[in-house]
């Protein structure tokens, strides 16, 4: 029984692996063809059990959206695909957080790309922003009433 288990498990690791490999390049072969073409603004909102997000926004000189790509779901079967949502909008002024058109870890990751895209303009550096098991530490925290500090 324990070699069936241990056998069952590494198949399950090895099959994951693949298969997030097979994900890293597709996001590696968007990213340099998109690239190519000009800038490309990356937003992410990371999920640990809800789905999560990825969009990438091709920009032209003026900083209007060109072309877009986005990536979302909870397993690694997940691969770019078009989203022409918005298209033709500038990046900087975009307001996802009302819009309807998309669901919520896309709004979100729109809202990153359109916050790192104003610090990287604003000559900074677009930070990390942190991932689900941050969330859940702070959610944690506060449930029993300590403050968490923001990460910066």
């Amino acid at each position: 029984m324990f070699w069936t288990i241990a056998i069952a498990f590494a198949v399950i690791y090895l099959t994951q692996t693949v298969l997030g490999l097979r994900q890293s390049k597709n996001f590696a072969t968007t990213f340099t063809a998109m690239r190519r073409r000009g800038r490309v603004a990356i937003g992410k909102k990371q999920g640990l059990v809800v789905a999560g997000a990825i969009v990438m926004f091709l920009l032209d000189a003026e900083g209007r959206i060109v072309e877009g790509r986005k990536l979302s779901g909870v397993t690694v079967l997940s691969r770019f695909r078009p989203f022409p949502a918005f298209d033709g909008e500038d990046l900087a002024t975009l307001r996802p957080e009302s819009d309807g058109r998309v669901n919520r870890s896309i709004r979100a990751a729109v809202a990153n790309a359109r916050e790192n895209y104003r610090i990287i303009m604003g000559g900074g550096t677009a930070p990390e922003p942190p991932g689900p098991l941050a969330g859940i530490g702070s959610a944690v925290g506060r449930l029993f009433g300590r403050r968490v500090p923001a990460r910066r």
